[in-house]
């Protein structure tokens, strides 16, 4: 099966090389090397002819919209068969900076629709373009420690941290949540660390927290869990019908019921490492990039 992967790389657009465009590019480059596939990575303004005809094409959303004032050409349109996974369909929706109308738009030129935030599939369906939950998920060569040559988390038996936030603080929400987390809990890390260096961040301390912007299931949440680390993070609809309460991660509903929980686990250790241990078990069992992956390509088949 040849397969080509669309996002873009010029430094021009600012672009950002991580997230899911990279995690699945490497997952398909990772088939090739086994012989699986045969895979090209096009710009979206490349002139697809060139390569000829592919089995399935896949537009992994990368962020168009937030870039469209320095983008420096228009996006080719993606041959058929084709595949769109949307992202950030939630954000902003209906007020001004809405990301959804442009994700819409696109859909409505693919075969198959998958989106990473389960309230788009019936958004879309009433917009007309069906379309399937595809969360997003974890890519443990990015954040394991394959150095070591083999893909495990890494494992500290210190923490260096009680509480620990890596990531940017770009919604009232979640500046709310961690002034009052930081100020509860003064050990704390924050700040912004990429694949290996926020695995480590997570591994070191006892409890990773995570604040969701909106109502969706982030990649926080499977990067803290795949890295080995254990999760304090806010409920939100969908979150129940990936992982359990109290056995994969801890869920909380209001700044006080984060915050003793954070106290509690803080003072049990052993229930703390019991509830990281199984979430990284099912993240690895269920939500890799692999898992993704396999879901797409599988729609390909259907259609060959």
């Amino acid at each position: 099966m040849r397969i080509a992967i669309y996002y873009d790389v010029l430094p021009e657009t600012g672009y950002r090389n991580d997230g899911n465009p990279l995690y699945v590019w490497a997952a398909l480059k990772r088939r090739q090397d086994q012989g699986i596939l045969e895979v090209d990575h096009l710009a979206p303004k490349d002139d697809v002819k060139l390569f000829g005809t592919f089995d399935g094409n896949l537009l992994i959303d990368w962020g168009e919209d937030a870039l469209a004032s320095v983008i420096p050409y228009k996006m080719i349109e993606i041959p058929h068969p084709n595949i769109y996974w949307a992202s950030d369909t939630h954000i902003n929706n209906g007020k001004p900076g809405d990301s959804y109308p442009y994700r819409l738009e696109t859909a409505k030129k693919f075969d198959h629709v998958f989106c990473a935030q389960k309230r788009a599939v019936e958004e879309f369906k009433q917009d007309g373009v069906k379309a399937e939950w595809l969360p997003h998920a974890f890519e443990p060569h990015a954040y394991h420690d394959i150095e070591s040559g083999s893909p495990v988390p890494f494992n500290y038996a210190s923490k260096d941290y009680d509480i620990a936030f890596v990531g940017h603080v770009n919604s009232q929400n979640r500046i709310d949540f961690l002034h009052d987390m930081f100020k509860e809990f003064p050990n704390f890390f924050f700040g912004q660390r990429k694949f290996q260096d926020a695995a480590r961040i997570y591994c070191k301390s006892k409890i990773s927290i995570n604040m969701s912007m909106e109502d969706d299931v982030i990649m926080r949440v499977f990067e803290v869990m795949g890295a080995g680390g254990f999760l304090l993070t806010n409920w939100v609809p969908t979150i129940e019908e990936l992982f359990e309460d109290g056995k994969h991660l801890v869920l909380y509903r209001s700044m006080e019921e984060a915050i003793d929980k954070a106290k509690y686990y803080l003072k049990h250790d052993s229930e703390r490492e019991k509830i990281a241990k199984a979430g990284f078990e099912e993240v690895m069992a269920k939500h890799t990039i692999d898992h993704r992956l396999d879901r797409m390509l599988s729609k390909f088949k259907e259609t060959k």
